[in-house]
């Protein structure tokens, strides 16, 4: 029967059914079979790892709420109103069992929840973490050779390493891989469940592909369910595709990674009136909190998670952050569930809010010294070409083009095209390129063989290091001023540092994102200053 909510609320456009269009009536919620799936799991299923292990399974109250969600199903049409669902909260929260419970429950559970012949995957980002998550489910279904005897489901399942099937030999199947495995070896997944998905990448990536491959795999199933009735008949109904579930705490960055995307979706649509088959269930810690305080650490914890002071303590966890090896960053992606922009090891760590204070207004009378610098690379990594501009007010003014490999490569050429393209809009205001001449040596030849200026620097630590060191002053006393470009921003705020003998350079390995635009942003504000007469000879200058 549909749960109902108080009478006088009204039903919103966004609890639209997206296949067929009903619409529950006002004070009426979707039907779901959450309270079944709720009851199946707390009496059949076992707490698989820790001081817990086989003891029952008690759902939290957030749990529950989030299952009653999932099992919603038009009652209409009768199709699920959910085909995928991201879950994100705290480490320690309990992810792992939780999602390992709905794959034992959409495999051997009732038959209103679990599809005729099911084909659940479980994967994750590795190995390591696929086995954690397999090893959970295959726990709870008695064990490798039933070993599990407090287990209620144990000698009801055949369980192997690696895959699990039914004991009375009904097609289906509880399968583990990883992405690690590069290809899609799930078949046509009826459930797939993809674990701390922060790991996955940026999308394109070999990682991300493979979700995306397994999860367009679960449409090319028909979730079939057949009920049995009163009468002795059975009733068979069918809700649509395969469905999947990911779990996850927060990554380091949001604008470029594939669990930026998914977060970014689930935000866009928790915001709009608009149907969605999306469900977004994240927990995170609310804004405006002052980390110092040790009252709003406590905040975040429990924001951040259901399972505060019931599966870990919020007081040691609040105690975590003075410790010398816990980085700060490191604290609110896991215990916050935060996304990062600056971490511990950026340049810019000892002032997180330099860069953002630098953001501003600028107006161009159009003959304003303009510098452009690029950062090359073959593949895999990013392109950026910034423009650095000297304002009549003393302030140099930073935007970057950046370029993404899509499938591995970046289309040289087009690069290329660009940057005389906008060199040629410039006319007169242009002074020339910057350029490492290690993988921009022919482009820039054909450059200055059409007329353009070009200025070699290599990005040798004796070049590089007080070109970075003027770019950190110049943000710290806001004398570089940009126009709030996320882009370049989330490639200036993950640039980690080099300590050399000369100052600090950026260093690409120890950065956990893409700097080439920190790279070219710092090669372009040397060399403006340089041409201004700034700064004192370059050593290659004094050497020639």
């Amino acid at each position: 029967m549909p749960r109902r909510k108080t009478p006088a609320s009204p039903a919103s456009t966004a609890d639209v059914c997206v296949d067929c269009g009903w619409l529950p009536a006002p004070g009426q919620l979707w039907p779901t079979y959450g309270a079944l799936a709720v009851r199946w799991i707390e009496e059949n299923l076992i707490l698989a790892e820790g001081d817990s292990f086989g003891k029952p399974f008690a759902l939290r109250t957030d749990q529950k709420a989030f299952i009653w969600r999932w099992y919603e199903h038009c009652p209409h049409c009768e199709v699920w109103r959910y085909d995928e669902a991201l879950r994100g909260a705290a480490r320690g929260d309990g992810k792992t069992a939780l999602i390992a419970a709905l794959g034992v429950l959409e495999f051997g559970g009732p038959p209103q929840l679990a599809p005729v012949s099911p084909n659940v995957v479980v994967a994750a980002a590795s190995w390591e973490q696929a086995n954690l998550l397999y090893a959970a489910a295959a726990t709870m279904m008695g064990g490798r050779d039933q070993e599990v005897e407090a287990a209620p489901l144990c000698g009801y399942f055949d369980v192997y390493d690696a895959e699990t099937k039914l004991g009375d030999g009904r097609p289906g199947r509880l399968f583990r891989t990883a992405t690690v495995a590069g290809t899609n070896q799930g078949g046509q997944p009826t459930l797939f469940l993809a674990d701390e998905i922060h790991e996955f990448g940026a999308p394109g990536s070999r990682r991300a592909k493979f979700h995306d491959v397994v999860t367009k795999s679960t449409t090319k199933r028909t979730l079939t369910y057949r009920i049995p009735l009163e009468s002795g008949e059975i009733r068979e109904v069918r809700r649509g595709p395969g469905r999947v579930i990911s779990l996850s705490t927060a990554g380091d960055d949001v604008d470029h990674s594939y669990l930026g995307m998914k977060y970014k979706r689930g935000l866009r649509e928790r915001h709009q009136e608009e149907p969605s088959k999306f469900l977004f269930d994240w927990r995170e810690a609310r804004p405006g909190l002052d980390f110092d305080r040790p009252e709003d650490r406590a905040k975040a914890c429990r924001d951040a998670s259901g399972a505060a002071d019931l599966i870990w303590s919020v007081d040691t966890r609040v105690r975590e952050w003075d410790k010398d090896e816990v980085r700060h960053s490191d604290w609110r992606r896991y215990f916050a569930n935060q996304w990062v922009d600056v971490a511990d090891e950026s340049w810019l760590a000892d002032h997180p809010g330099a860069w953002d204070a630098c953001k501003g207004e600028w107006t161009l009378a159009g003959d304003e010294p303009a510098v452009l610098a690029v950062d090359m690379a073959l593949k895999h990594d990013s392109v950026a070409v910034a423009e650095v501009r000297e304002l009549a007010d003393g302030r140099r003014a930073v935007t970057a083009k950046i370029w993404y490999p899509g499938d591995g490569n970046i289309d040289h050429r087009e690069v290329f095209e660009w940057i005389k393209a906008r060199a040629g809009e410039l006319g007169a205001a242009y002074r020339g390129l910057v350029y490492d001449p290690r993988f921009f040596e022919l482009p820039a030849r054909e450059l200055e063989d059409e007329g353009y200026l070009v200025i070699e620097m290599p990005q040798s630590p004796e070049r590089m290091a007080p070109a970075v060191g003027l770019a950190y002053d110049a943000i710290l006393s806001g004398a570089l001023v940009h126009d709030g470009d996320p882009d370049l921003a989330a490639q200036v705020k993950a640039a980690s540092k080099r300590p050399g003998e000369r100052g600090f350079t950026l260093s690409k390995g120890r950065s956990r994102r893409h700097i080439d635009a920190a790279v070219a942003m710092c090669m372009g504000v040397w060399t403006s200053a340089e041409l201004s007469g700034q700064m004192e000879p370059s050593i290659t200058e004094c050497i020639w």
